[in-house]
């Protein structure tokens, strides 16, 4: 078309209806953003004891998710998928709580999401009457117990309402080792300890699980257990020792020689023999320098038995090789030719028993034996065969004895 005035206007009149047409059109929404909701609880109500496991669901959860109900954290926060996860709620008070979802950096809540039911009290928890311990030996008391010692627990356990099978045991230790998940259980003590006895305590935990108003709840019991954990091999041998060993000393009085004796093993009688035997024995002779006292292991335990040696009642019997060089200082009226200030020595067996009591090892009777047979016996070791039970002892002036 030729430029004329005609071609003109019509480009003029083209270019302003292009853009008065578009002001007239509608433009395109823009889609929400994507923000992390919760929508819904399941259950809705639960136990104040805590451990019901949720499912909540929402939008945008993804795998930081966590979960607080009223500032307490839930636990075992599990996503299974952008709009769902589960948890195990807290303990908490009963009544309303709020519970919130956090989430890659946002959170949602739902003000009352869940709601805290206390039992009613009609469920009666489990009742624990008794707690007791038999140990590897015969005629171990309850409650006694030796280091490394496997012992086995034995609780009594009813309940008003539920099966013994339907509860949980749960035992625990300090030290040691326990196994068992009814109402048995067997405790392997420790192997060493700094010192002993020391008191060591189990503790049984009883839940019984039940439900009220369709809400799971339990009821929960605890006992314990103290058990006097003994090194009984080393405790008596010390013990018997430390006995012989003032025994061999003159300047040791005669109540502190025998300061480890049960005061009443076999009705008192055990202390008072040792005494009068000490007491003896430190009016007739004095003990010279030289002596030797050795622990001859092991102990032998038999509780409420009794030792072979002089058919002896006990719990435990031990032994020491003792030697012993001594001078006359009365003249023995049983062995009157020995002149007074002649020296002399013996060695042999002195027999020790002792006896559990409150808990702790005590003495309880001393018998020598010496290697010579009794027939060639003289001097001292005369004098201790008839001391401790081999003749009648000798009597000795009140006024000597100190």
């Amino acid at each position: 078309m030729p430029d004329s005035p005609l071609a003109r206007a019509i480009v003029v009149a083209m270019a302003i209806a292009l853009p008065l047409a578009g002001c007239g059109s509608t433009p395109p929404i823009a889609p929400p953003v994507p923000t992390l909701t919760v929508s819904s609880v399941t259950p809705q109500s639960g136990s104040i004891a805590g451990g019901t496991t949720i499912t909540i669901t929402g939008t945008l959860f993804a795998s930081d998710a966590t979960v607080t109900i009223d500032g307490t954290p839930a636990t075992a926060v599990t996503v299974s998928g952008s709009t769902s996860l589960t948890a195990v709620t807290p303990k908490h008070a009963a009544g309303l709580a709020a519970l919130i979802v956090t989430s890659g950096g946002a959170s949602a809540s739902a003000p009352a999401g869940f709601t805290y039911l206390a039992p009613s009290g009609g469920n009666l928890p489990p009742v624990i009457s008794n707690i007791r311990s038999t140990g590897s030996r015969p005629g171990q008391p309850s409650g006694f117990a030796d280091i490394g010692e496997a012992i086995t627990l034995l609780a009594t356990v009813t309940d008003a309402e539920t099966a013994a099978s339907a509860l949980t045991f749960a035992w625990s230790v300090p030290q040691g080792s326990v196994t068992g998940t009814s109402a048995t259980a067997i405790w392997m003590l420790p192997a060493t300890l700094a010192t002993t006895p020391a008191t060591i305590t189990a503790t049984l935990t009883v839940t019984e699980p039940y439900t009220e108003n369709g809400v799971a709840q339990t009821n929960v019991s605890t006992r314990t257990f103290a058990v006097s954990v003994h090194n009984s091999q080393k405790e008596i041998l010390d013990m018997g020792q430390e006995f012989l060993e003032l025994f061999s000393v003159d300047d040791n009085a005669p109540e502190d020689v025998v300061r480890n004796f049960s005061r009443t093993c076999d009705g008192g009688a055990g202390y008072e023999d040792e005494l009068s035997d000490v007491q003896d024995v430190r009016y007739y002779y004095h003990e010279l320098p030289g002596w030797d006292v050795k622990k001859v292991p092991p102990v032998t335990f038999n509780f409420s038995g009794r030792c072979d040696f002089r058919n002896r009642n006990a719990d435990a019997c031990a032994r020491f090789a003792v030697h012993w060089y001594d001078e006359l200082r009365v003249t023995d009226p049983e062995d009157p030719t020995r002149p007074v200030g002649s020296q002399g020595e013996t060695q042999g067996i002195d027999y020790v028993t002792a006896v559990l009591e409150n808990n702790q090892w005590r003495l309880c009777h001393s018998d020598y034996q010496a290697d010579e047979e009794p027939a060639f016996l003289t001097g001292f070791a005369k004098f201790l065969f008839r001391k401790h039970g081999g003749g009648k002892g000798l009597p000795i002036p009140k006024a000597a004895i100190r």
